[in-house]
């Protein structure tokens, strides 16, 4: 979980590379009309989420049910969001990637073939809320190359099991 350009489809990827488990972009999940309003520079509003997080939510209930472990990028940058992914006794784990607003930007600018423009990463900071102590959740600064937080997360995945 993070803001646009955290790193979340790059590690996840890499995660999945590593530990087999079946992973999913969150970005994919979105409607066209999500798609096309991001693209459009318009930020989301928590409506425009509910569908989203439902399908976010299907998928892992999908993992859970096969007991395959399984990894999600997507946003969830509220704790409300987050808890409608934990929602019907679902416990995920939930992987903070964060980094400085330059690096941020710095990526952003440098995608061509992603929906979503660097005018909205803003508009994410002001909503996220990273999550707090009693959430099941670990941090993880993404300033650097994607190996190297790949590197640090994939230790304590593999001691933690699929389940987190």
């Amino acid at each position: 979980m993070g803001v646009c350009g955290s790193g979340k489809s790059t590690v996840a990827e890499g995660l999945h590379n590593e530990l087999g488990w079946p992973w999913q972009d969150g970005d994919v999940l979105h409607s066209p009309q999500n798609r096309a309003k991001m693209a459009a520079g318009v930020p989301l509003v928590d409506q425009d989420r509910q569908d989203w997080l439902a399908q976010c939510h299907a998928w892992l209930e999908h993992c859970a049910a096969r007991d395959s472990g399984g990894i999600l990028a997507c946003s969830a940058l509220k704790r409300a969001y987050r808890d409608k992914l934990r929602r019907n006794g679902l416990n995920p784990l939930f992987i903070y990637l964060h980094a400085d607003v330059q690096v941020l930007n710095t990526r952003l600018e440098g995608r061509s073939t992603h929906f979503m423009p660097a005018s909205l990463l803003p508009s994410q900071l002001e909503t996220l809320e990273p999550p707090a102590p009693d959430e099941a959740a670990w941090s993880f600064s993404t300033q650097h190359q994607p190996a190297e937080t790949i590197a640090q997360i994939l230790p304590r995945l593999r001691e933690s099991g699929p389940q987190g």
